[in-house]
């Protein structure tokens, strides 16, 4: 071996040890708080769609009932049961997410139509998730991370489960001391659909008065490609779309529609969007 070779590698050599006392920041993470299994590829299938970032999403009312239980709305979607419910709504989730990777965790909660839904229960539900969201925050410290949690609506279009996990949100946000965690409420579908549909109000504006909190508008542009995904992952959750059908929701039938026109006053004109406010 020459002398140039050898001092060559005793220089690389030299380099990498030095290198070595400064490790590799780990890549961000997008985390997506969802109250049932569609609510996060409904609001946010577009930026997941993006695969910006190592994804995870913690969906919390996704317990099944000790006992066999019988309600409306699962008889709507196709069910016989809650075993088959639940079971049949998990796998479903998973195949919707699957194609993003994503790291999927699913908590013990019941969903309201499986429980008493009293404020001293939701108040204690709420306390538990915020404890089971702050864990996932704690896993993840070494990174940034780019939490997104479900919005409030009121004028009796939202949905209690949708509240709570909103509220835990909030509260996690009002005492947060570390930097690296960027805080997005996003906006739920259909029920953003709903609002604006039936409220003259900027939705912006509305929030801001109902959290107290300014906010700033982001919009997540999308292509069709993306938009595209965001549907196929929607299609996924084929029971519960046969539910709201049944009750002559037709969003399923507008998807399109209503991404396409949700920004349709920015400039430059874009093809498709999802709009979500930074706190």
């Amino acid at each position: 071996m020459d002398m140039k070779k050898y001092i060559l590698i005793i220089f690389l050599l030299l380099l990498i040890g030095w290198l070595s006392q400064f490790p590799l920041s780990p890549k961000p993470i997008t985390i997506i708080l969802s109250p049932h299994f569609d609510d996060a590829v409904l609001s946010l299938g577009g930026l997941i769609a993006k695969q910006e970032y190592k994804l995870l999403v913690a969906t919390f009312f996704a317990k099944r009932p000790t006992e066999v239980m019988h309600t409306e709305w699962d008889s709507m979607a196709g069910f016989s049961n809650s075993d088959e419910a639940i079971s049949t709504r998990t796998k479903e989730n998973k195949t919707a997410l699957s194609p993003f990777n994503a790291i999927i965790k699913n908590y013990d909660y019941l969903e309201l139509q499986y429980r008493q839904g009293s404020e001293s229960e939701n108040e204690a539900i709420k306390n538990e998730i915020i404890a089971d969201i702050l864990s996932i925050l704690k896993t993840y410290k070494n990174r940034e991370i780019f939490l997104y949690g479900p919005t409030t609506f009121g004028k009796g279009i939202g949905y209690p489960d949708h509240e709570i996990v909103h509220e835990a949100f909030i509260e996690i946000y009002k005492t947060n001391t570390n930097s690296r965690i960027h805080f997005f409420i996003y906006e739920d579908f259909p029920y953003i659909r709903g609002f604006i549909m039936n409220d003259d109000d900027n939705f912006g504006e509305y929030l801001n008065k109902q959290t107290n909190i300014q906010s700033e508008e982001l919009v997540i542009e999308l292509n069709k490609s993306q938009l595209q995904k965001k549907i196929a992952g929607i299609y996924a959750y084929a029971s519960q779309i046969k539910g709201f059908i049944w009750l002559g929701n037709d969003f399923v039938f507008f998807l399109d529609e209503f991404f396409q026109s949700r920004c349709e006053t920015h400039s430059p004109p874009i093809y498709a969007c999802e709009v979500v406010h930074q706190l």
